[in-house]
């Protein structure tokens, strides 16, 4: 389980796995396109972020980014995601009341959906499934980072990057649990009932458009040649497969950094390029690579 929200300073509780922040009232605005430390938004900024966390993300770390996107866009709310689709209620309606309302020139709401590692993105897909069930629509986003996935459908990789999740002195009773418990489930609805396992469930539903929108939402990888986790061929391909359903992707590699660490490798750059998802949504960008 990633923070508890009760431990995510000036967050709401909305459930257990649920927490959201909401801005003061303000009339400060800044142009969504001047890149610096400081606000960089205005009423054209996303009404709403989510962040979908990692697998046992601790406070301080999900904390680095709630503090940084209040600073950068203080008009929008923060929601913050640990769960799955049946305890998805209450960000339902969240979301629901951040969307432009059916009619207007911009049918889209000004959402931005950030997630981590294969945990944060299999609650995108959660949260996707449970919008469309809702609304028959593609989740309502102007922007998307993905930072650290989707990982690799490989169950080895998968059961690896569970063991590395947890700290050393849990290892033994871990590693009891992921190969004799955890791998089990997975393989078994695919050799039981030919069933995909679920990362490759959350590979393609972040690239299937009855979830994600093709057109006019920006999309940016996050990965590093470094990540144990998630190998950066396995995220490469995952961009490839996106270009190649239309979808507008950009990518940002970095050299050294670990898994669900690139922020701290170069923050500048990586919220340079969280920026131009938001600022630059509807156009062609190209964000560089290392």
């Amino acid at each position: 389980m990633a923070a508890h929200p009760s431990k995510l300073n000036d967050l709401t509780i909305l459930t257990d796995t649920i927490s959201l922040y909401t801005p003061p009232q303000t009339t400060t605005t800044t142009s969504p396109h001047h890149h610096d430390s400081q606000s960089t938004t205005s009423t054209e900024g996303p009404k709403l972020i989510i962040l979908c966390a990692w697998f046992r993300a601790r406070p301080k770390h999900i904390g680095k980014y709630t503090t940084t996107y209040r600073i950068k866009f203080p008009l929008a709310r923060i929601l913050v995601l640990d769960t799955q689709q049946r305890r998805l209620g209450p960000a339902i309606e969240v979301l629901q009341s951040a969307v432009v309302q059916k009619g207007e020139a911009d049918f889209r709401g000004k959402v931005v959906l950030h997630a981590f590692s294969n945990g944060g993105s299999n609650t995108a897909v959660q949260l996707a499934s449970a919008w469309h069930q809702l609304t028959e629509t593609p989740l309502p986003l102007m922007g998307m980072v993905l930072d650290s996935c989707p990982g690799s459908d490989s169950l080895s990789l998968a059961a690896h990057a569970i063991l590395l999740s947890f700290p050393r002195k849990h290892g033994w009773w871990v590693a009891v649990m992921v190969y004799f418990v955890v791998l089990p489930m997975m393989i078994a609805p695919k050799l039981l009932l030919g069933r995909r396992n679920v990362i490759e469930v959350l590979r393609a539903g972040l690239n299937d458009p009855a979830l994600f929108a093709v057109e006019r939402v920006a999309r940016t990888y996050i990965y590093s040649k470094a990540d144990l986790l998630v190998p950066f061929q396995v995220v490469e391909e995952h961009v490839a497969e996106a270009r190649e359903k239309r979808y507008e992707v950009s990518s940002v590699g970095f050299e050294g950094s670990a898994h669900v660490a690139h922020v701290n490798d170069d923050g500048e750059r990586y919220w340079y390029a969280v920026e131009e998802v938001v600022s630059g949504y509807g156009k062609k960008r190209v964000v560089g690579q290392k």
